[in-house]
């Protein structure tokens, strides 16, 4: 698993690409995320859009960083196409959870930000 960490408006976008299946492979990105929330962000996106597997690894980053961060009025969010991980999402119900949007555009347009 890699990812790239870039800033959209209040928001930290965290796109990860690869598979997502191994609790060695998201401790470092969990550690990254901690941080971020320590240093003041309150605000991420994660896009899967270059995900190409999801497993219980996966889910247990989101689930951190929105535990941790409703603490301080933030937000998380998921851009998820149709996809397999998409559907392992729905199946496990954290789109009840997490908003989750098919595209970066549909989030951009319903967060009212300005495209980057």
């Amino acid at each position: 698993m890699k990812y790239e960490i870039r800033n959209m408006d209040r928001f930290k976008v965290i796109h990860i690409i690869g598979n997502i299946d191994s609790v060695e492979s998201t401790k470092f990105l969990d550690t990254e995320i901690q941080t971020l929330i320590e240093s003041g962000n309150h605000h991420f996106v994660f896009n899967l859009e270059r995900t190409t597997y999801l497993d219980s690894a996966g889910i247990s980053i989101f689930i951190h960083c929105l535990c941790d961060v409703q603490q301080n009025n933030g937000s998380v969010f998921i851009i998820a196409e149709d996809n397999q991980v998409r559907r392992v999402l729905e199946m496990v119900g954290i789109d009840r959870l997490i908003k989750t949007y098919n595209n970066e555009k549909e989030f951009i347009s319903d967060q009212k930000l300005v495209s980057v």
